[in-house]
């Protein structure tokens, strides 16, 4: 059975990762239109766009983040499961296991990319491109990933809650 203090951690992580999401899917709303993006759209980019573009890098990288610090070990914590001291791959490996996700190798290539696209470095302008690039992939794998883990999270709160009453 969950603590109460848990099952309050798990709802407050649940809250932060669904602000990241929406205001992550907000700005992909306002932007896929753009994709895939050329070097003559590339031009074209207004700084509202950029904006956009900020907030969606950010975002995605908060919800990764917020997932994977959070979310994760509280979700084994609340499965009763023991990851204490276990490398981070080890405790993907064990949610790939339980089924909260379907490859912990999708987990590490979102990581890998997050790591490129969010650079602010003077790169030259098709590498910026590229990386842009990759958004509509990542956007749609972390969609898919947030929408199973809050799913399953929301049963395991519901079933939480049908035993203590």
């Amino acid at each position: 059975m969950m603590t109460e203090e848990l099952r309050d951690k798990l709802m407050e992580t649940l809250k932060i990762c669904d602000v990241h999401y929406d205001r992550m899917m907000f700005a992909w709303t306002n932007l896929q239109e753009r994709f895939p993006i050329t070097k003559q759209n590339f031009l074209l980019i207004t700084p509202m766009e950029l904006a956009l573009f900020d907030q969606l890098i950010y975002r995605f990288a908060k919800l990764q983040d917020s997932i994977g610090s959070r979310l994760f070990r509280q979700l084994l914590e609340a499965l009763e499961e023991d990851y204490r001291g276990l490398p981070f791959i080890d405790i993907l490996y064990k949610l790939e296991k339980l089924n909260l996700l379907d490859d912990a190798k999708d987990w590490i290539a979102l990581r890998q990319t997050r790591n490129m696209i969010s650079h602010e470095y003077p790169f030259p302008q098709n590498i910026q491109i590229e990386e842009l690039n990759l958004l509509p992939d990542v956007v749609a794998k972390m969609n898919t990933i947030w929408s199973n883990l809050k799913e399953y999270s929301q049963q395991r709160l519901e079933t939480e809650k049908g035993t203590r009453q």
